[in-house]
């Protein structure tokens, strides 16, 4: 199996997720960091985990935007709106792909082994910080090609490995 990793802190120990549940863990400590020290994120990680109901990818999924209030008042969160409803999108986008390929895990392997082709795949749909559409597409046009997530300098690459 191909180990995906988190540059900077990574929840998993560098080990490869396994799980939608872990794809989803990892999605979300890479965004988290971007624009935040590794550390803070990391300091708080028992109280994210246990904020977004452990990672579980389809109960997170499954939450309405109002839920959001709630996860901003929770003990030892980091209280950033537009990241938590970032997590809130992530986690039903990544849903979606999940349901589409079979799991978290074909969806990125269908994007492919090369690096930039992972970053181009997530980039498409993930967010570091919920924004309004238009302002998201005037932002990949002013970059001319330069990557939300390259932006941020957090991706999830590919480390070499065998695919199975």
């Amino acid at each position: 199996m191909l180990p995906w990793i988190v540059e900077g802190w990574n929840p998993l120990d560098d080990q490869p997720a396994r799980s939608d549940d872990q794809v989803f863990e990892l999605l979300a400590a890479a965004l988290f960091q971007a624009r935040f020290r590794p550390a803070v994120v990391q300091a708080r990680r028992a109280a994210i985990r246990r904020t977004f109901a452990g990672f579980d990818l389809a109960a997170v999924a499954a939450w309405p935007d109002e839920q959001i209030a709630g996860l901003m008042a929770a003990g030892g969160m980091i209280r950033n709106e537009k990241k938590i409803r970032a997590r809130l999108h992530n986690a039903n986008d990544l849903a979606v792909r999940s349901r589409r390929w079979g799991s978290a895990l074909a969806y990125l392997h269908s994007l492919g082994r090369d690096e930039e082709d992972l970053v181009r795949g997530i980039d498409t749909w993930a967010h570091y910080i919920a924004v309004d559409p238009l302002v998201r597409a005037r932002a990949r046009r002013a970059t001319a090609g330069k990557y939300e997530s390259r932006r941020a300098a957090i991706v999830l690459r590919a480390r070499t490995g065998s695919r199975h």
